[in-house]
């Protein structure tokens, strides 16, 4: 999808994960497992392919986990849409949200080795939440993982408490990942046997099925087909926006939110062979793989192709990755693909101005204040460690500026740009938001709030409404006790604002009360929902009065910077963060130019 501000950011939809990796020994780790489902009578549903039972969850919720919503992509079936999923006999346990699509497993994962491939090929299964019945007609709410689309699963996260709060039905599908997701060849092209098959975007096609089984399966455990909300993160936003601009989801969704998203596409030329410059890369290619395993133009039959070892396909891509911006054992296929199938040809960017380039659904954009702020505790210009166990900013002053323009021009990017050019080309509503929280612990001796503050994907554990999972804080060091009372109060909050979109299509609007109306946004007055406590600044409305040039003009002037050094490398994180959300790079990318530049000259 991006470059190395992905690998660094986007490796998983939890960035806490990344995040602690430099931060705490692994003893420190949580040490409790999951508890293992026990299947509940009451939870016996029928469904197009039989009988299944489900659990109930700590929190009260009824879950099935695990079930299959399409055949095993393997064998003859790899890089092939996917195809329907075969009935069963006998009463079917849905008690697993473990399986996950191939993937390497991080460093901190519970059960894996960092760098392991962990995960099948056989993986689409999705996860079902809801209330205890009985229950009708409910909102559905189809949660998309992110992880950069090569990491994450359906049932990392446990979002009962969305459910039961705010009477939804949740819905969170695995899809195929890195090459097995996104992979492209002409003669996957020419042997396809329904003209899906002839996409790159296998990982799409995955949810376009789980949209699909909702519609035809989701009144049984109580859910409202004609009520349906797509919402992701990082990447599962990327997925969201693709499916805002496919022709084959049409009609299938009827909302959609995007957190930390963007629009970007790649095109059929650059997913199969590469970029026409390396200046322009922005992942690996699929043929590159494949002349990396040795395999030459004539031997790259789908036949062979589909009889490579997955450990060795991995293996392929890991050695082409960048070694500059690498954290753990990350990946970086080419992913979403104009490829004239799931998405037009022209591309997300392009269709994001057209009248009809979108399905005409309302729709929530939003980013977090500090985005990209971490990337800089990794570096070691502006921070220093004891250790690798402790990190503390060389010039807090400093740091704070370096990652204050990336995250800044995340927003102009994927939020007020978006925002304003489907309010203008759209009927539907649009809605903005910006999430501010930056009260977390200490780690060790390492001030979290000003080393990561409002991060990357820090917005899930209270959309979700789980601060307890593995995924979203592994060292408990960023949801304390201290912090525990106005946490859950801002968590019901945005829970209450996601909940009635569900239902009706308008945050302000539904069954949860909210003291404060959630204006939409217009091309003139740009408002903008901003998440923080009671205690520091408070949930508010605002008017965004942004704008590239007026943030250029700013980094200009910023006295904050040390030296020329700092600006050139806030400068190239911001141009990264531009392109990553699918548009030019803008002045970053000559800003950077520039101050890199003089940098390196001699003084």
């Amino acid at each position: 999808m991006i470059d190395s501000m992905r690998t660094a950011l986007f490796r998983t939809s939890g960035g806490a994960l990344i995040l602690a990796l430099g931060l705490a020994l692994p003893a420190c780790s949580k040490e409790e497992g999951p508890v293992q489902p026990v299947a509940d009578g009451a939870t016996v549903r029928e469904i197009s392919q039989g009988e299944l039972i489900g659990s109930t969850t700590p929190q009260g919720a009824h879950a099935w986990l695990g079930i299959p919503y399409a055949d095993a992509p393997i064998g003859d079936l790899r890089w092939r849409a996917p195809r329907e999923p075969a009935r069963w006999s006998d009463r079917y346990e849905a008690l697993d949200g473990t399986r996950r699509c191939l993937q390497y497993a991080s460093e901190i994962e519970p059960g894996f080795e960092g760098g392991e491939l962990a995960g099948s090929e056989d993986c689409l299964f999705l996860n079902v939440w809801a209330p205890p019945g009985p229950v009708d007609d409910l909102p559905v709410m189809v949660w998309i993982h992110g992880g950069a689309n090569v990491w994450g699963f359906g049932g990392q996260l446990d979002p009962s408490r969305l459910a039961l709060s705010q009477n939804v039905i949740v819905v969170a599908p695995n899809y195929r990942l890195g090459p097995m997701g996104w992979f492209a060849h002409s003669a996957l092209r020419d042997s396809a046997e329904k003209p899906e098959d002839g996409s790159a975007n296998f990982g799409l096609l995955d949810l376009i099925a789980a949209l699909r089984w909702t519609q035809d399966n989701i009144a049984a455990f109580g859910g409202d087909p004609d009520r349906v909300t797509i919402f992701g993160e990082s990447a599962g936003a990327f997925n969201v926006g693709a499916l805002l601009a496919s022709p084959l989801s049409e009609d299938l969704f009827d909302g959609a939110i995007m957190q930390s998203g963007g629009f970007a596409t790649h095109t059929m030329q650059e997913a199969e062979f590469g970029p026409d410059t390396e200046g322009a890369r922005r992942g690996v290619a699929s043929r590159e793989a494949l002349v990396q395993l040795g395999i030459s133009d004539a031997e790259q039959t789908p036949a062979t192709m589909r009889a490579i070892p997955a450990q060795d396909l991995f293996q392929a891509y890991q050695d082409l990755r960048p070694d500059e911006g690498g954290l753990g054992d990350s990946i970086d296929p080419i992913d979403i693909t104009a490829d004239g199938i799931v998405l037009p040809e022209e591309g997300l960017p392009a269709l994001l101005v057209s009248r009809a380039g979108l399905h005409d659904v309302p729709v929530i954009f939003g980013t977090n204040r500090d985005e990209t702020r971490a990337a800089g505790m990794f570096d070691d210009h502006f921070t220093r460690s004891i250790g690798g166990v402790a990190f503390f900013a060389k010039d807090t002053d400093a740091y704070l500026a370096q990652g204050e323009y990336p995250s800044a021009t995340w927003f102009e990017r994927a939020v007020a740009g978006p925002a304003t050019l489907r309010a203008k080309a759209g009927s539907a509503p649009v809605f903005a938001y910006r999430f501010d929280w930056d009260e977390e612990g200490d780690a060790i001796v390492s001030d979290l709030a000003t080393l990561i503050g409002a991060s990357h994907a820090m917005e899930i554990g209270f959309v979700l409404g789980d601060f307890e999972s593995p995924y979203t804080d592994p060292f408990g060091f960023f949801f304390t006790d201290k912090n525990e009372e106005q946490r859950l109060k801002l968590s019901e909050r945005m829970m209450a604002y996601w909940g009635n979109f569900a239902h009706t299509g308008n945050p302000s609007k539904g069954p949860a009360r909210t003291s404060l109306a959630w204006r939409p946004w217009t091309a003139e007055k740009r408002r903008t929902m901003v998440f923080d406590t009671d205690e520091t600044s408070g949930t508010r409305m605002m008017r965004y009065t942004g704008s590239m040039e007026a943030l250029v003009e700013r980094f200009a002037a910023d006295d904050r910077f040390r030296n020329d050094v700092d600006r050139c490398k806030s400068a190239e994180l911001a141009a990264d963060t531009a392109i990553s959300t699918g548009v030019s790079p803008g002045p970053w990318r000559a800003l950077a130019n520039r101050y890199c530049q003089k940098s390196q000259e001699p003084s």
